[in-house]
């Protein structure tokens, strides 16, 4: 794999590589030269790495939306792509997700403020100048 500047390091690299192809941490520690509760470690940091460059990409998306709407405690799931989609047409912004997709959007990204049909918390909801939809 060619070098690119990333968050991760040489050998947090390596050990992603290496278990993506099936090996144990057991067998990666053989090959690295180092123990196996070593290899956990850097594992373990290449994930937390990861993550927080997923989320510093979804806070500049964030941050580039041309619409935020505040979402009240207690709204039915299903009215959220309605008001989506009004504020969006005020806006003059195409969403590109229909309303299956921006409750489905609401699940997969914030699954836990979700309490039989209702939401448990206030949330915002962003649209980009590209009509793409997140919540945070």
């Amino acid at each position: 794999m060619p070098f690119v500047e990333s968050f991760l390091t040489k050998r947090q690299k390596w050990v992603l590589e290496l278990r993506l192809k099936g090996y144990t941490q057991e067998k990666i520690a053989d090959i690295l030269k180092t123990s196996r509760a070593n290899v956990s470690i850097l594992e373990k940091r290449a994930y937390q790495n990861i993550k927080k460059a997923q989320n510093t990409l979804k806070e500049w998306d964030q941050l580039q939306a041309i619409v935020s709407i505040q979402i009240d405690e207690n709204t039915d799931i299903m009215d959220i792509p309605g008001i989506i989609f009004n504020e969006a047409d005020k806006a003059g912004i195409k969403v590109t997700e229909n309303s299956l997709d921006v409750v489905t959007t609401i699940h997969n990204s914030i699954p836990d403020v979700i309490q039989h049909r209702r939401i448990e918390r206030k949330i915002t909801a962003f649209i980009s100048r590209e009509g793409e939809v997140s919540f945070d």
